[in-house]
């Protein structure tokens, strides 16, 4: 697809393909450093500083079509449903390191304010979703804000009707000020 001259990727549809090897350009992530269940991600001793004779460092959190999403607290609104609360605890207690979020296909409403947290993460696939415009904070990505995902590098977002539809005519826009702040979007 094309906006404002500016070639902007449309995602595959190759969900078979391991998020590790999807993304194993980024520095350090491979199966060791990748997990695909909040429950081993959150696991003592699995992860860690990475330094020697340690656990390593969690890169990759692979939660794509993920059963793990589904809310199991019976006070919440969202109960059986996807949820991102489990999400939000799980990256508040090992997101430090975490370079490549994959969250895609999961019916997320919302994605949890922690994740722009994350300094060090390059890559968040959160297409296939119903998140909404107030969930991706459009201005600061594009100035680059130091304090909102300074190293992300890619963005998808596609398949988020609610995203598309808060856009609006401005999309192409958005897009193409992003690419220009060195974020390629996937909208």
């Amino acid at each position: 697809m094309v906006v404002d001259g500016l070639v902007v990727s449309r995602r595959s549809s190759s969900s078979s393909t391991s998020t590790s090897s999807r993304y194993a350009s980024i520095a350090g992530v491979n199966e060791r450093t990748t997990s695909y269940s909040l429950l081993d991600a959150n696991a003592p001793n699995r992860y860690g500083d990475g330094g020697e004779g340690e656990a390593p460092r969690l890169l990759a959190l692979a939660l794509a079509e993920s059963e793990d999403l589904r809310c199991v607290d019976i006070m919440c609104q969202f109960v059986g449903d996807a949820c991102a609360c489990r999400l939000a605890r799980v990256l508040d207690r090992r997101g430090k390191w975490l370079k490549v979020l994959d969250v895609r296909g999961n019916g997320l409403r919302a994605l949890p304010g922690v994740v722009w947290e994350l300094r060090a993460l390059e890559v968040l696939d959160a297409s296939d979703n119903a998140i909404g415009i107030e969930d991706v904070p459009f201005d600061a990505l594009i100035e680059r804000d130091r304090n909102v995902a300074p190293n992300l590098r890619v963005l998808n977002i596609s398949g988020n009707a609610r995203i598309a539809e808060g856009l609006g005519a401005k999309r192409g826009e958005v897009v193409l000020a992003l690419a220009r702040a060195g974020v390629e979007v996937v909208a």
